[in-house]
């Protein structure tokens, strides 16, 4: 019994405790927002500024060149599996077998080809990143399965806005703009449509040139949902494709 009056008291003054805050009179309110405000300016304003010497990135800017090494911006409802977009466009991490599989990266790609006098055919995705080409498992032996060898845009820039992500991309070979968005579902308050298993990439282009541009956008990917001796297919739907395997207990495909 002493125990839970103990507890009770201390609830009674936690209670207490939060309807003072709630009273305090408005324009002493007032001065508390304006000085964390104030703060808040003063450190963005002090805050190191993207800086090619001493090689810093501003606060809240935009991740670019050595920065980008390690960037991995998870995609994904609210404990229902998850992928991640890396800085350059690449995806890995791809954890859908309720479990982390953070060295699942599957050969998925999107991929844009320009109609010139000659073709020109790259990769959606900015250059690979050497840490990922040597020392990773497998790359003593050639990484197989990988499409690094594949061409890629010149340069990636990576911003993120939780639940967004943005990489815009840039070839010199290539008269586009090109940018991609992540997000996942996310909604305050709403944790049953924020848990959907669900990711969105969404593709945009723009043409820097003055001519029209006759172009090819396409989505490539291997059956990564099958593990071991499983059994599957990629079925077709407009505009797209699903990836599916053979439930070992049916003789039906499942999505």
């Amino acid at each position: 019994m002493k125990n839970n009056d103990n507890r009770r008291s201390f609830i009674k003054k936690v209670a207490i405790g939060g309807i003072g805050l709630t009273a305090m009179p408005s324009v002493m309110m007032a001065e508390a927002r304006q000085e964390t405000f104030d703060k808040d300016t003063e450190a963005l304003q002090t805050s190191p500024k993207p800086d090619a010497k001493n090689g810093k990135r501003g606060y809240n800017s935009s991740y670019k060149e050595e920065h980008l090494r390690r960037v991995a911006f998870p995609i994904g409802g609210l404990g229902a599996g998850m992928f991640c977009l890396e800085g350059s466009g690449a995806i890995s991490h791809m954890s859908i077998r309720n479990r982390p599989e953070i060295f699942h990266e599957p050969n998925m790609f999107a991929a844009i080809a320009i109609k010139r006098e000659k073709v020109v055919a790259r990769v959606l995705e900015g250059p690979v990143e050497e840490w990922k080409m040597f020392g990773q498992r497998g790359t003593g032996n050639g990484a197989s399965g990988a499409n690094y060898g594949l061409p890629r845009f010149n340069s990636s820039v990576f911003s993120d806005r939780f639940p967004f992500a943005t990489i815009d991309l840039e070839e010199k070979d290539i008269p586009l703009k090109a940018q991609i968005i992540g997000w996942s579902p996310f909604i305050p308050t709403d944790e049953d449509n924020s848990g959907l298993p669900a990711g969105a990439l969404e593709y945009k282009f723009t043409n820097t040139s003055n001519e029209v541009i006759e172009a090819v956008f396409s989505y490539n990917s291997r059956n990564f949902v099958l593990q071991g001796g499983q059994k599957g297919a990629i079925k077709k739907m407009p505009g797209g494709f699903i990836l599916a395997r053979r439930n070992s207990r049916e003789t039906a495909f499942k999505n």
